[in-house]
């Protein structure tokens, strides 16, 4: 083999560049050393890493992407939520031939295939094919552009060739011409069973939801949740989010019960219910100067209670009082099955050494859950002389996840 070939061989097969981030937020950078169904190696510049596999929320590429393509592409949702954006696509009854940009001719199950959109977008219905979409379709759904609404009929879909989809509409079988179909929704499927070890983005921008996933040191093999086999080159690959399977944000479940007790105990006063995902002025939530896009903010005084079902071993969050608040003092206490996990004091000032006050950093909890079935939080007044009272007292939990 000569300089010239060698050479070609060691940048093909170059270890990518990526950053694995954890669920305790550290990220570790270098290239890709292995990767297995049971830990993740980096190689840094002075050492390997080996992160557990159960530990990484996602690994991201650092290669710079290539810029994705400008001509028009089909785009096919699956039952899985995966999604697909390609050049072609045929269709007979049990089975659809797709050929994809990166990932070259892929034979998908009719029965995987959520909707499919055969126009390009265009901002004058992008309304109307969302609202379609949404719907709980009982028959399948042709959408025929008119101008610029989009209309419908419901029927059966049948195969699809370059230029005719055969469509059956009250139990007669009626032609239509490809080039008027703006798209295919498919009368509601259930979704496989199982759920995603991973969700896996190309840069192109389709996104695959993962039951298995490999990486042979060249590529990565990986298999749908539908059960389509894939073998993705390693430009490809923007990011694999592994958030989905590992973690839960309590932003996203509804509190088993939920208890309000206003200061004053007058008929009419203000209660400050609780909220998710932004501050009580409806921004993101914020603390320590760094903005959240996940979290709950709990005003005292209020008791959340939430079932866990034992499911869970970690909850972790980032505690404090807001940003915007100036003063304020309020009592935390994180209970699970009666036993008292955390105990603490939010504030807004503390004494330091030197004389005076500080705004105090936000805290960090992390908390063994393994086992709960129930998990309570609750907000109290205060206790602290001079500040006993709810002016001010808006805790953020930030990032508050619970880690399976």
């Amino acid at each position: 083999m000569n300089g010239l070939a060698l050479l070609f061989c060691l940048l093909v097969t170059q270890a990518p560049s990526v950053e694995v981030l954890t669920l305790n937020e550290a990220r570790h950078q270098g290239t890709l050393e292995s990767f297995s169904a049971t830990t993740v190696v980096v190689k840094t510049e002075t050492e390997s890493i080996s992160v557990p596999i159960t530990e990484v929320l996602s690994l991201r590429s650092l290669t710079p992407a290539t810029t994705p393509s400008t001509e028009p592409l089909l785009i096919i949702r699956l039952v899985d939520g995966s999604q697909l954006m390609v050049r072609s696509l045929l269709s007979s009854a049990n089975a659809m031939t797709v050929v994809h940009p990166q990932l070259g001719k892929l034979t998908l199950a009719s029965t995987s295939v959520a909707s499919v959109r055969l126009a390009p977008p265009d901002p004058k219905i992008e309304m109307d094919w969302d609202q379609l979409l949404s719907r709980t379709a009982k028959r399948d759904m042709v959408a025929v552009r008119k101008g610029d609404v989009l209309d419908h009929l419901d029927g059966v879909i049948g195969s699809l060739n370059e230029t005719t989809l055969q469509f059956q509409l009250d139990g007669d079988d009626i032609p239509v011409k490809r080039e008027k179909v703006f798209g295919l929704i498919f009368s509601k499927r259930d979704a496989a069973a199982k759920k995603s070890l991973a969700r896996l983005d190309l840069v192109s921008g389709d996104r695959l939801m993962l039951k298995q996933i490999s990486w042979t040191g060249t590529a990565w093999k990986g298999r749908l949740v539908s059960g389509l086999d894939l073998e993705i080159d390693t430009p490809s690959l923007r990011s694999i989010d592994f958030g989905a399977s590992k973690i839960t944000y309590l932003s996203d479940l509804e509190p088993q019960n939920v208890k309000y007790t206003p200061f004053y105990d007058y008929p009419g006063t203000y209660v400050w219910e609780y909220r998710r995902d932004k501050d009580f002025e409806g921004k993101r939530i914020s603390l320590g100067q760094k903005s959240y896009d996940k979290g709950l903010a709990i005003h005292s005084q209020a008791q959340l209670k939430y079932r866990l079902g034992g499911d869970y071993r970690r909850f972790q969050a980032i505690i404090g009082i807001g940003d915007e608040i100036n003063e304020g003092n309020a009592d935390v206490t994180v209970k699970s099955n009666d036993k008292i996990l955390f105990r603490g004091v939010a504030r807004t000032a503390e004494p330091v050494e030197a004389g005076g006050v500080q705004r105090p950093a936000p805290q960090v909890l992390d908390l063994d859950v393994t086992g709960v079935v129930e998990l309570e939080i609750f907000v109290g007044f205060g206790s602290e002389a001079g500040v006993n009272r709810d002016t001010g007292d808006r805790v953020y939990f930030a990032n508050a996840k619970l880690v399976r």
